[in-house]
Order: C-alpha cells, then sequence, then structure tokens
C-alpha cells in the first residue's frame, strides 16, 4: 500500500510542477510548438479549459486558472490518499 501511496503522490508532484511551469510561461518568450513547451500546453490544457470557462474574464492580467487547478488537485490527492489510509 505504502507503494501505491507513493506513485500516487509522485504523479500529483510532476503535474503540479508541470502547472508551475505553465503559470510562469506567460512571462517567458517562448514558441509553443518547441518540442519541449509543446507536451507542456498539451497536458495542461485539457484540465485548464473548463476551469477558464468556469472563472470570469481576468482583470489582473494573469491567468489564475493554473493556481486554482492546484489547489482542486491538492484537494483531490488529500481525499483520495485518506481514502487509502494514508495521510
Amino acid at each position: 500500500m505504502d507503494f501505491i501511496i507513493f506513485i500516487i503522490n509522485l504523479l500529483f508532484s510532476l503535474f503540479y510542477l508541470l502547472l508551475i511551469v505553465r503559470a510562469l510561461l506567460p512571462w517567458v518568450p517562448h514558441d509553443k510548438a518547441n518540442q519541449f513547451i509543446r507536451p507542456v500546453y498539451a497536458w495542461t490544457d485539457p484540465c485548464l479549459n473548463p476551469i477558464r470557462l468556469g472563472l470570469p474574464p481576468a482583470r489582473i492580467g494573469m491567468d489564475v486558472s493554473p493556481f486554482v487547478l492546484i489547489v482542486l488537485l491538492w484537494l483531490a490527492q488529500r481525499v483520495l490518499l485518506l481514502l487509502l489510509g494514508g495521510r
């Protein structure tokens, strides 16, 4: 069971890192077709697009959907770990 909890935590952590990179990309000049950037968009867009539809238009000049998704994923991770008997 500890191995399953470890894998779950690892997968969530990797996705958190992807979301942090995605949140920082608007401030860095980049090409969406770049071989290193393209997977970040491919993995995060399907999760971020529904959140963007539910959020009001950004008036603060930045996309907050990655931060909203991080909070939602953190809650889902906690619930999943509690159901599996972890912490």
